[in-house]
């Protein structure tokens, strides 16, 4: 891939990303904290080059302001990325793994809710634990979180359901401990917009069965947030409480279209952006930092916004 053909890339993505001068000041974020943030980043080798403006915003946003502790979850992102590459690299929807997730697996974004928050949804399709495979569907999971915060840029957080209807004993088995501590790191120290709470739908004893194994890993700001319903939930309580009803499914009482439909509709989005995730991953592996210096000069893209 040659000079022209990666700039024109960039530029086409970040062209399509959220807009950068609505969301500084929709967010009230200083453009010159983001200035003070590239600078910082010189002196974490492990930190790709070519970081542009508006991925440091959502970093920046998502710790409150705060440049060193931006500057160390964007470090922890990068590097958590790069040393687990069964969770986050080979993310290309095409393919077998991928497709195979997509049909047991059903996730969607959510609409923006009216405390500005990201929300994010997930269920089981086919509740045979043989078919589950944790790493596939947290790579799948994490995908779609990467271009909802890419598209949708800062907010005041993101907010998390899992519906755990059909789950069994089964799916336990089916993620190793080594996993679930690496996927548990980049939620709590890597991802790049603050978590707000996390709903667990139509729980059951397998939930304290999980927390009994991931526990240890798990900071007690993560676990003060999840929320626990029983299949029993007042939805209209839930509504009222967390999720307004706009934001929901109508499986769940809610005025959106149903699951599977959202599901397909974020699979079509993911499929559009196959090729940025091969470009992410080169990307942050670093292997276009040879082209920094020209890119960064380049008056067609610029990663200073």
């Amino acid at each position: 891939m040659d000079i022209k053909e990666i700039r024109n890339k960039f530029k086409y993505y970040f062209e399509k990303a959220y807009n950068y001068e609505e969301a500084i000041k929709r967010q009230n974020i200083d453009h010159n904290d983001v200035v003070r943030l590239r600078q910082k980043l010189v002196s974490f080798p492990h930190v790709p080059l070519l970081i542009h403006d508006k991925i440091l915003l959502i970093f920046l946003n998502g710790c409150e302001g705060d440049i060193e502790a931006a500057a160390k979850r964007i470090e922890s992102y990068y590097n958590i990325k790069n040393s687990s590459p069964e969770l986050f690299w080979n993310r290309d929807p095409e393919s077998k793994e991928l497709q195979f997730s997509f049909q047991i697996q059903q996730m969607a974004t959510l609409p923006i809710s009216p405390d500005n928050c990201v929300v994010f949804i997930h269920r089981t399709a086919d509740t045979d634990p043989h078919k589950y495979h944790y790493d596939d569907v947290f790579k799948m999971f994490m995908m779609m979180a990467e271009i909802a915060i890419f598209t949708n840029g800062p907010r005041n957080g993101s907010i998390f359901i899992s519906d755990w209807t059909g789950a069994k004993f089964g799916h336990l088995f089916r993620a190793s401990i080594s996993s679930i501590r690496k996927g548990l790191d980049f939620v709590q120290n890597a991802i790049p917009m603050e978590i707000k709470a996390v709903h667990i739908l139509n729980s059951s004893y397998l939930i304290q069965v999980l927390f009994s194994i991931i526990r240890p890993f798990m900071k007690k700001e993560l676990y003060d947030i999840i929320h626990i319903h029983p299949s029993n939930l007042n939805y209209e309580e839930f509504f009222e409480k967390h999720v307004p009803r706009h934001c929901m499914p109508a499986d769940y009482g809610g005025e959106l279209q149903p699951l599977k439909i959202l599901h397909s509709k974020n699979v079509e989005t993911l499929l559009s952006y196959k090729e940025y995730f091969y470009l992410e991953e080169l990307y942050s592996k670093q292997e276009f930092d040879q082209y920094a210096d020209e890119l960064l000069k380049d008056s067609k893209i610029s990663f200073n916004n």
